[in-house]
């Protein structure tokens, strides 16, 4: 009796201390893991992806080194995960808390967008454009209209229109707003894509195309600009629809011919001016930066400049027709670097006009 008595003691003890042994080590593991098993709930505000994406800004993680380098324009900021301190440029900033690793994310401290991402912005030089806030792109042809094909096969329409989401993609990251005619390979009417670029806010109308010609030794970067047009060329039908879906978002009297002819004049003398010296300086610039032949700015009536009601050009990127050409234009190099330099052209025509 006594001996079962002290073996249930001891059995009784040990229990206890099981126990206690199980609560002890199921509480660490909780402290343990717990931030592993509990994800924080991830945000445009806290995850620094989602950050850098809704403000344009590229980013680029190092996993080996655990560095993330954030670029806007000419302006750089650097930081470390597990360092609360980010360079902007050349100014040392201290954040609230470090920069964390959650799985595939970053998790930035709550002062992260004002002490980092808007000064990054601020001092973006290229950021400060305001000549054209918004750019409608026009990848010339489309779905049943192909264009014109080169001899190894490539088709104009899917070649422009490649180079035409290239060239969106430079533009927004420096804060301007594009508006495409079409983003994927659908026909689109002339007239259409006029009414696209009056009925919106846009500030300029870049036409994208691909030149074909006999001559088979023809190459080089051409763009086109608006040619004086005479009165009867000012009233054609699809510029008096664009002109009406135009004048209806401004504040002034409706119905009055008086009114709408004034009007109507300026934005052509305005548009006139704007295109031809944009032309002249997108070519050179264009033809430089990729080290094509310079065919020079160009006047012309084609449909879609004669009957957008804002600054429009019209590129001509290269002939499908020379065979040295068509080969550069099936490389996905050449065709970012046309979006490039067309896109660098158009914002330091901003910044100096």
């Amino acid at each position: 009796m006594i001996i079962f008595k002290e073996n249930l003691f001891v059995i009784r003890t040990w229990a206890r201390r099981l126990k206690e042994l199980l609560r002890f080590s199921l509480i660490s593991a909780l402290l343990l893991t717990g931030c592993a098993r509990v994800q924080p709930v991830m945000t445009s505000d806290n995850d620094l992806v989602e950050m850098c994406k809704r403000f344009n800004v590229d980013l680029d993680l190092d996993r080996v080194n655990l560095s993330v380098v954030m670029t806007r324009g000419s302006s750089k900021a650097r930081g470390l995960i597990g360092s609360e301190i980010v360079f902007v440029n050349n100014d040392k900033i201290a954040l609230s808390g470090p920069l964390k690793k959650s799985r595939d994310s970053i998790i930035i401290p709550p002062d992260f967008k004002n002490k980092v991402i808007e000064p990054l912005i601020r001092q973006d030089s290229r950021v400060t454009v305001r000549k054209f806030r918004e750019i409608v792109i026009d990848p010339g042809h489309g779905g049943k209209d192909p264009g014109t094909r080169g001899r190894f096969g490539s088709e104009e329409k899917m070649i422009v229109l490649d180079i035409a989401k290239r060239l969106r993609g430079s533009l927004e990251k420096h804060g301007i707003k594009t508006i495409m005619t079409r983003t994927k390979d659908e026909f689109v009417s002339l007239e259409k894509r006029t009414e696209i670029a009056s009925r919106s806010k846009g500030d300029l109308f870049v036409s994208i195309h691909a030149n074909s010609s006999p001559a088979k030794a023809a190459r080089g970067l051409e763009v086109f600009y608006l040619r004086n047009l005479d009165s009867h060329e000012k009233k054609e039908d699809q510029m008096k629809e664009n002109q009406k879906a135009l004048f209806s978002q401004f504040s002034m009297q409706k119905n009055s011919t008086v009114l709408d002819n004034i009007l109507a004049d300026m934005v052509y003398t305005h548009k006139q001016g704007e295109s031809e010296k944009l032309a002249n300086f997108v070519t050179q610039r264009t033809a430089n930066s990729i080290n094509a032949p310079n065919r020079g700015s160009k006047s012309s009536a084609f449909f879609v400049l004669r009957n957008t009601l804002i600054p429009a050009i019209l590129v001509e990127v290269g002939f499908l027709s020379n065979s040295t050409e068509e080969k550069a234009l099936k490389t996905r190099f050449y065709r970012q670097k046309i979006a490039n330099g067309l896109a660098e052209s158009i914002l330091d025509y901003a910044n100096k006009n």
